[in-house]
């Protein structure tokens, strides 16, 4: 059995499908919801097997010389929307006015890196929309106010934001590493190098799964995820919120280049040991590769 940690809700939905992948390849997996901010620590403590989550701070504490080490992550690229007034037709509108970014932690760092690579971060008034005061992922609502002119909006509430008004503004694939990223520390790894494979396997099963068999995924998604959102309070329509999770999955759980390397950069400035630290040694997808190479040759 491995016992993986987690604290979004948000999250449940790949989880769920997870350990049912894992469960049809006979290992269990113990889904443990984190009640605070531990995540790496809880790992090297024994607690946990596997974190899901936090890979931004988890590279950092790498740099410092803890042993974690990533094996799969579900999705590579930012999975948020540009979102802008409606008389916003071009990035280069968004010049002299303001921005809203969400307050919390890598959403807005993430979020002033995207600004500075479209070009526009010294051109722009950054507005901090923290959830205590806008609503959970709510600093669109600053949009639509008329306080900013845009702002950018994890896919899960951008239907919202759309419905008051306002409109998606298309924008180039951004590479970032965030939900469900699968870490580990190296004395798990050495210690349960089978189990660790095979949760690399259902992470690749857990992915077919959710993107390709609809009706698969809803069940369950009806059961424990449905249930946390409603005791979280997340107003999501299951199906509509399947179609959005599903749509952002990539289409292998492996990292882009893009994704490590900006997940790198936005954390740059939380971290000075990272100027002189490499991000890649902690990615081993040697499991990874074995699959695609498997499914490469089986066709």
């Amino acid at each position: 059995m491995l016992r993986l940690l987690y604290r979004d809700v948000d999250r449940t939905p790949y989880l769920y499908t997870l350990r049912d992948a894992a469960a049809n390849r006979g290992l269990e997996i113990e889904i443990v919801r984190a009640a605070g901010y531990e995540f790496g620590e809880r790992v090297l403590r024994g607690e946990v097997e596997v974190v899901a989550e936090n890979y931004y701070n988890l590279q950092s504490l790498r740099a410092k010389g803890q042993p974690f080490i990533s094996v799969a992550t579900a999705v590579t690229w930012l999975n948020e929307s540009l979102i802008v007034a409606p008389h916003i037709e071009r990035i280069e509108e968004l010049r002299g006015t303001k921005f809203a970014v969400r307050g919390m932690g890598p959403s807005e760092l993430i979020e002033r890196l995207w600004l500075e690579d479209a070009g526009i971060k010294d051109d722009v008034e950054v507005i901090v929309a923290a959830d205590g005061d806008v609503g959970r992922w709510g600093n669109w609502h600053l949009v639509a106010d008329g306080t900013c002119a845009g702002c950018i909006v994890t896919n899960l509430y951008v239907d919202e934001a759309l419905a008051a008004g306002l409109k998606r503004l298309p924008s180039e694939p951004y590479g970032f590493i965030g939900n469900v990223t699968l870490t580990t520390a190296r004395p798990v790894m050495e210690a349960r190098r089978d189990e660790i494979e095979q949760l690399v396997r259902a992470a690749f099963d857990a992915t077919d799964t959710f993107k390709h068999d609809r009706d698969r995924t809803l069940a369950i998604m009806r059961e424990e995820p449905a249930q946390l959102w409603r005791d979280e309070q997340r107003p999501y329509d299951l199906e509509r919120a399947y179609e959005i999770l599903r749509d952002e999955l990539s289409e292998a759980p492996v990292p882009s280049i893009e994704g490590i390397h900006n997940t790198w950069r936005m954390t740059l400035s939380r971290s000075s040991e990272l100027k002189q630290y490499n991000p890649l040694p902690m990615w081993d997808l040697s499991f990874a590769g074995k699959i695609i190479e498997e499914r490469m040759a089986s066709g």
